[in-house]
């Protein structure tokens, strides 16, 4: 995705889409419980993550404003909803069964530039991007049902960031 094209209704939608087919994609394999190929979760994490990634990066301006700001919001979305179809299929394997593929498909690396893009939008001037990735990381540090390991500083984030719902993010 380039910023400098002015598209940003393009570069949303392209983001939503490819979240998307990663959604589709990994439930139909859920589904096949005899396909066991790692193939499609290594590519999440390698290429999707990263152009996501590479998505809170746009701070592209036209006349309607900061419309980048549309193109990080849809990346923080789309990085939460990659970061359990990663972490899930870890749990899908009991300890003994890790191989180093699986083990690796949520990684330090991957945890902390993650966590530092959501702080980064988490500081944003817009007040609904500041509340929005706030929300997301609240979710990635509590979530119930997906454990997000080698969270750096998780202690501390738990500290700033309470589990609890009535957190006003957007107020300045």
């Amino acid at each position: 995705m380039n910023p400098e094209d002015r598209d940003a209704e393009a570069r949303v939608n392209a983001v939503k889409g490819l979240t998307s087919v990663c959604e589709t994609l990994t439930q139909k394999r859920a589904s096949d419980p005899g396909n066991d190929d790692l193939s499609l979760f290594l590519l999440i994490k390698t290429e999707v993550m990263d152009t996501l990634l590479k998505a809170l990066d746009d701070y592209s301006v036209d006349n309607r404003g900061d419309v980048g700001s549309w193109v990080r919001e849809a990346a923080v979305h789309g990085l939460e909803k990659c970061t359990y179809i990663l972490c899930k299929k870890m749990e899908t394997y009991s300890e003994g069964d890790y191989n180093d593929d699986t083990s690796s498909l949520f990684d330090s690396n991957l945890a902390t530039r993650l966590i530092g893009g959501m702080l980064k939008q988490g500081v944003e001037k817009m007040d609904k991007l500041r509340e929005t990735a706030a929300k997301v990381l609240q979710r990635i540090l509590y979530h119930k049902s997906v454990s997000v390991p080698h969270v750096p500083y998780r202690e501390k984030l738990e500290e700033i960031l309470p589990n609890k719902a009535n957190l006003q993010w957007a107020v300045s």
